[in-house]
């Protein structure tokens, strides 16, 4: 979709949540909270700005598809998509959750009329990062909030949500692209080649906004195939992670800036990272016999360098810490330091979870193989010849196995297992290709 666009029909893949929006303003039946439900990077927010748009738009316009649509033009449109419009307020984390005093402020905000627009719209992003106090509150604003406020819960599954907020929302449901649709979105949209907008699309892990991204990215070669090469270079990799967002927030020019800068690497991904640990992935499930002592040498290795890494993230806070120090009383100082230790933990924790995604996406692309499922669905299109190799020596018993394995070990970290041990019996259980 072009930068910046705040119009639904530029929206990619989401047409039946589009239409549906649009059918709702054209109608005049516009519900005073909805709830955008879908996975991560599927278009949640963009179509929020794009309705939000449409509802605030001094001209709207129709359309083949859409029943109404943002003109995009207007000075409401263009405040919309800088993000500078005084009657949409984007509700975004403080720290790791959405904070009571946020939704307090939230509060006074509902109240008042709009300056410009004919609504007072709020996002919440993510509505499923509001903690127990601060979805109570909101929930009574909801109760209360006038008939010119609108708002638009962003979340990735309904059960995140408290079931009186729920029962109070419109749930509009927003699907995963299949990777074959994403594929083609990518090559006509930005006149990818089939071979890049494969690769794209299996970088992303099938997510469409990060694949969005990353056709237009230089996506850098990996160097070396290969498990000997991979696994080190996916351990140097996490490092230059850690290096990039250290200076990032080394960067910060006060300590709110800095926190507001530490929730990013829980949601952006650093591409080199990304290609390092797809070919780790990869090597992984491919090579055969893997040495005896692997697992626990690089189940130590992974764990160390993320703690490492954590570690190192972590200093790009120390001048501003004791600058705050002299100006913040402790109980501010202690909460600083709990919301860092709690975004980067939670960095460190999603890097093993992604990687134990990563490599399911390889033995759910070959169990489909083995079942004889059309090519066309494959994730990692890419590496046709690898994931048809993987079928016919695993074969569906011990294919299926792998992936029972791997969905228990996700869960595992979920419930914070010690991870050392999870990362070693997993890789132990793989063993590798089956000789």
């Amino acid at each position: 979709m072009p930068i910046n666009s705040v119009c639904l029909r530029d929206i990619l893949l989401q047409q039946t949540a589009s239409q549906h929006l649009s059918r709702s303003v054209a109608s005049g039946r516009i519900a005073q909270t909805y709830l955008f439900a879908g996975s991560e990077s599927v278009g949640r927010k963009p179509v929020a700005k794009a309705f939000a748009a449409l509802l605030q738009c001094e001209k709207p316009v129709s359309g083949d598809e859409l029943a109404l649509d943002a003109c995009g033009n207007c000075e409401s449109c263009r405040r919309i998509a800088n993000g500078s419009h005084p009657d949409v307020a984007i509700i975004v984390p403080d720290g790791n959750e959405i904070r009571i005093d946020q939704v307090r402020a939230l509060q006074e905000s509902a109240v008042l009329k709009p300056g410009t627009g004919r609504w007072l719209i709020f996002i919440l992003d993510p509505a499923d990062r509001l903690n127990q106090s601060s979805a109570n509150s909101l929930l009574k604003i909801l109760e209360e909030a006038p008939s010119h406020v609108v708002f638009i819960l962003l979340a990735r599954e309904t059960g995140a949500i408290l079931p009186t907020v729920l029962s109070r929302s419109e749930i509009v449901r927003f699907a995963s692209p299949a990777p074959a649709e994403i594929r083609t979105a990518l090559m006509q949209r930005h006149a990818l080649s089939a071979e890049v907008a494969a690769r794209c699309c299996a970088l992303s892990g099938g997510r469409f906004g990060q694949a969005l991204v990353l056709a237009q990215a230089a996506l850098p070669d990996f160097p070396q195939p290969g498990l000997k090469h991979s696994h080190t270079e996916f351990l140097i990799e996490i490092e230059s992670a850690s290096r990039y967002w250290q200076d990032i927030f080394l960067a910060a020019r006060s300590m709110e800036e800095a926190l507001r800068y530490a929730a990013r690497p829980c949601h952006e991904f650093f591409i080199p990272l990304l290609v390092s640990r797809r070919e780790f992935c990869r090597s992984l499930a491919m090579t055969a016999g893997l040495p005896t002592a692997f697992p626990m040498l690089f189940a130590d290795m992974l764990i160390d360098r993320l703690d490492s890494a954590a570690r190192a993230m972590q200093k790009g806070f120390d001048a501003l810490l004791a600058d705050a120090k002299k100006a913040y009383p402790a109980a501010v100082i202690k909460e600083f330091e709990g919301t860092i230790d709690s975004l980067l933990s939670g960095w460190s924790a999603l890097q093993l979870e992604e990687t134990l995604l990563c490599l399911l996406n390889w033995y759910a692309d070959a169990l489909k193989v083995a079942s004889g499922t059309d090519e066309t669905l494959l994730l990692n299109l890419d590496h046709k010849e690898d994931i048809i190799t993987l079928a016919e020596i695993d074969g569906i018993a011990l294919l299926r196995a792998r992936i029972e394995l791997l969905e228990k070990s996700v869960g595992l970290l979920r419930r914070h297992v010690q991870p050392v041990l999870i990362v070693e019996n997993l890789i132990t259980q793989i063993g590798g290709l089956e000789p």
